[in-house]
């Protein structure tokens, strides 16, 4: 994986100039009156430029010292690589659960699909618990007409899950269900233990449409437990689209909403509708859920995506000390539908986000006889369990023709190695990976990684101007032969890392028929 050349870096320098340029060609009167026109110029695929790692940071910074903590490390892009030799990434597929799909649509009131899943483990007692709308249309004892009544479902060991009758809001007469609030889409849920509130325990941010409310918007509703919710102000907390103008005139339908624990802040990672019914998306902060920052573009095609390609939604989540992202591409023109593919993105900080790899599915939509055909929907961030990680997702198959029976919008299972997204991988010629200059937060360092037969994986420690530390170095280093998800990285006279009094460290690993997806220092 060669460093890109001076030229490459200059040549993205010279695009980011030439956009910048272009987005500021507004008259100072202009900028300052809401909804005047500015140049468009190179606007709007020139935002592409936005999701590309090299382009929107055009300095190499391998002789830079990096700050990392004792979070596992992955490789998913170039921050923490100095130099590579002999190395390829890939990108990795979970695999599919034989049981899907494990939610299907067999009440009345989810009769459409099963759609906008949200998934948690309870912390303390283990069980799975999902939130996630039906599709379906139906009347308030009002006699208001809605759509996507917001249901609960349970699993103990999150492959068979139950709908419990609730006995809490009525549908065609009947509280028999599994009705937590009567009209609303969850696109976020918050629990907070520790609010001093135990009725704001729990926090949802419920999408309402215009037949339930006076105003559409996204309305944050409270709750003790998880299932008896309230919503807690009349005032939404964020403002729907209306139209397809510039400046925008609120923010899409799928839309989500989480609690930050590296920023410590609320995100809405959230969809924008250009003029032509374009999507794409961006990012806006709060600290209290109801003041947020501007909505700032993250995410838009470029030339190198198929030309009927849209953003249509992103989910991003912390995961160990940075962030990814499940990017959802729509493509208008491949079977008449919006069929929908999953990508993944990476950020450093939170808020720029660049799309990893040759932008390969994450999660392969199933083929034409399969359920899951058309719409993947990863709508939330993946579980931990043992050493997998867990990503629900939902998704349907579109296609009239198909021979296999239609069963709507259902949710399904996809199971990715712990640290399983991205690797970096040397074959049958030994290959070399260098890092930055890192800080040391521990003594013990530590791999994931899957070694084939014959191969195996080494390390080696070097001060920041690559000179080999004593005891540290790759003819020292007792070989990884079994790869697992946690193996402890030694040398023969060393079982620690030795730092120098400077502070930092290259880490070296050489790697024959191995892929490495990531390493820690605790």
């Amino acid at each position: 994986m060669p460093r890109p050349s001076e030229s490459w870096y200059f040549g993205g320098c010279l695009l980011v100039v030439a956009l910048c340029a272009d987005l500021t060609s507004v008259t100072a009167a202009e900028e300052s009156l809401p909804g005047k026109p500015f140049d468009k110029g190179l606007f709007p695929k020139a935002y592409g430029i936005l999701a590309d790692e090299h382009r929107m940071f055009p300095v190499d910074m391998g002789d830079w010292p990096v700050k990392i903590d004792r979070s596992r490390q992955l490789f998913v892009d170039d921050y923490l690589l100095a130099k590579t030799e002999r190395i390829t990434r890939e990108v990795h597929h979970p695999r599919k659960h034989p049981a899907n799909p494990l939610v299907r649509p067999d009440k009345p009131w989810d009769s459409g699909g099963t759609v906008f899943q949200i998934v948690r483990r309870d912390a303390k007692t283990g069980k799975f618990r999902m939130w996630y709308s039906g599709y379906v249309r139906y009347e308030l004892p009002s006699g208001v007409a809605t759509r996507f009544p917001t249901l609960y479902a349970e699993s103990d060991d999150g492959i068979k899950w139950t709908k419990p009758e609730l006995g809490l809001c009525e549908f065609e007469g009947s509280k028999a269900n599994n009705i937590v609030i009567q009209g609303g889409n969850p696109f976020g849920l918050i629990v907070e233990p520790n609010d001093p509130d135990p009725n704001r325990r729990y926090k949802a941010v419920v999408w309402h449409e215009p037949q339930v409310v006076p105003r559409e918007g996204y309305f944050l509703y409270t709750s003790l437990d998880g299932v008896h919710w309230k919503r807690a102000r009349e005032a939404p907390l964020a403002i729907s689209l209306r139209g397809y103008t510039m400046p925008q005139s609120g923010i899409g339908d799928t839309s989500v909403f989480r609690w930050d624990r590296l920023l410590g802040r609320y995100v809405g990672d959230v969809k924008f509708v250009l003029p032509g019914k374009f999507r794409c998306r961006g990012i806006m902060f709060s600290d209290d859920l109801i003041h947020w920052s501007p909505p700032r573009m993250t995410l838009y095609p470029d030339g190198l995506d198929e030309p009927d390609s849209q953003v249509y939604g992103h989910l991003s989540f912390c995961y160990e000390g940075m962030w990814l992202g499940f990017l959802r591409m729509m493509h208008t023109q491949r079977v008449g539908y919006k069929q929908t593919t999953v990508e993944l993105t990476a950020s450093r900080d939170g808020s720029h986000w660049t799309r990893v790899g040759k932008r390969e599915e994450l999660i392969p939509l199933g083929g034409r006889e399969e359920w899951d055909a058309d719409y993947h929907d990863p709508c939330w961030d993946p579980i931990l369990v043992g050493d997998d990680l867990w990503i629900y997702y939902r998704s349907v198959n579109r296609r009239p023709d198909d021979k296999n029976p239609k069963i709507g919008h259902a949710i399904g299972l996809a199971v990715l190695r712990r640290d399983g997204f991205v690797s970096l991988n040397a074959g049958d010629e030994p290959g070399m990976i260098v890092t930055r200059p890192l800080n040391a937060p521990g003594k013990s360092l530590f791999v994931n990684a899957e070694v084939a037969d014959g191969g195996w994986l080494k390390a080696a420690v070097l001060t920041p101007d690559h000179k080999p530390l004593p005891s540290s170095s790759v003819d020292d280093a007792v070989a990884v032969t079994t790869g697992t998800t946690a193996t402890r990285v030694t040398w023969r006279n060393a079982k620690e890392l030795s730092v120098p009094d400077a502070g930092h460290v290259r880490l070296v690993f050489q790697l024959k028929r191995a892929k490495l997806y990531s390493f820690w220092i605790e």
